[in-house]
């Protein structure tokens, strides 16, 4: 199964103490057993890892959820580039969403993928033909 993920399951999956984090680690352990491949702009990468510190505290734990995530041979980060930000651009001016998560969304519009994420806003606003799912979406 090949999904986007926002970094909201990302976080939530490596932060022990978040409300969702029971219901997202199964997702992440798929990732990590390659029963699920993600595909992600890098700024997932960045807004994970940045998120994490603001929680912890530590610099130290950062680096090492960076280390790790860019690390994980099922997930495929995917470069900025200005064309994709153009369609990331266009497309949040389409549906008012916020410039990272129309980044993401775009991501799953351009490669026909399904989006994982928690938030609802989201959810709510992705074009018809975009599928997004949440986790419990995919419990087996």
């Amino acid at each position: 199964m090949k999904l986007v993920i926002d970094s909201n399951v990302f976080v939530a999956a490596l932060d022990p103490k978040d409300l969702f984090h029971d219901e997202c680690m199964p997702i992440f352990r798929r990732i990590l057993d390659s029963d699920i491949e993600a595909l992600c702009p890098c700024l997932v990468l960045a807004e994970t890892t940045c998120v994490l510190r603001r929680r912890t505290s530590s610099e130290s734990v950062a680096v090492a959820v960076y280390k790790h995530l860019a690390q994980v041979p099922s997930i495929n980060w995917l470069d900025v580039t200005l064309a994709v930000a153009e369609r990331a651009s266009l497309l949040g001016a389409r549906t008012g969403l916020r410039g990272g998560d129309a980044l993401v969304l775009q991501v799953a519009e351009q490669y026909g993928v399904p989006l994982l994420t928690k938030d609802q806003e989201m959810k709510k606003r992705a074009p018809a033909g975009i599928l997004v799912f949440e986790p419990t979406d995919l419990r087996r």
